[in-house]
């Protein structure tokens, strides 16, 4: 038996999980090691980027639900977060605490400019910047774009509604963490989870 989630084009199986199917090319040998973490504000940047690109308005709640997604992906893949910050579970979801703080004043309405960071100089005084996926190692910038790129078309024309059901699924990370009381939803619990999910794809 499926439960449908998305009329007529997304189902959750017992056995094939194919809104959740692997990213092609994504966490093959040579593709990027993905060693190191990144603001969320760099992965919510570029998922605006990408929004843009494709003439979709996105609200608070699509960038938390996706940048949750794609960092279920990164641990699946890799074994090591995409995003350095902490993941919390609140009621209508996971949710970064920075990226909240940052996006907070569009409450429900579409984001219209990106997040920022401040930055302070050897000189004491704090700047403004735009964080962007970029690090000390061109490869690991190069598949993270590939794989917020993977995450976006799968998920970026989801209603956000529908991004919150996905998460409150039976068994999801959310929900153990919530049903818990647990302020954070642990980086093991989404990786695990993601990696069932990518294991029922493949068998499916």
């Amino acid at each position: 038996m499926c439960k449908r989630v998305y009329r007529m084009r997304y189902t959750i199986c017992s056995k094939v999980f194919a809104l959740f199917s692997l990213p092609d090319g994504c966490g093959q040998a040579g593709y990027g090691v993905g060693c190191m973490p990144y603001q969320a504000a760099s992965i919510a940047n570029e998922l605006l980027d990408l929004a843009s690109q494709s003439g979709r308005k996105v609200t608070q709640i699509d960038i938390q639900k996706i940048v949750y997604f794609a960092h279920g992906w990164h641990l699946a893949l890799k074994g090591r977060e995409l995003v350095a910050e902490p993941i919390e579970a609140w009621p209508y979801g996971p949710v970064i605490r920075a990226l909240y703080d940052a996006f907070k004043k569009f409450g429900s309405d579409p984001i219209t400019e990106k997040a920022p960071s401040w930055r302070m100089g050897p000189d004491g005084r704090f700047t403004c910047e735009t964080p962007t996926i970029q690090s000390a190692s061109p490869a690991d910038d190069f598949y993270t774009r590939s794989l917020v790129q993977k995450v976006w078309a799968k998920y970026g024309t989801i209603p956000p509604f529908k991004l919150v059901e996905i998460t409150h699924l039976a068994d999801s990370p959310w929900r153990k963490a919530f049903e818990q009381k647990k302020t954070y939803i642990s980086n093991e619990s989404i990786r695990d989870y993601f990696k069932s999910l990518m294991a029922q794809g493949q068998n499916g």
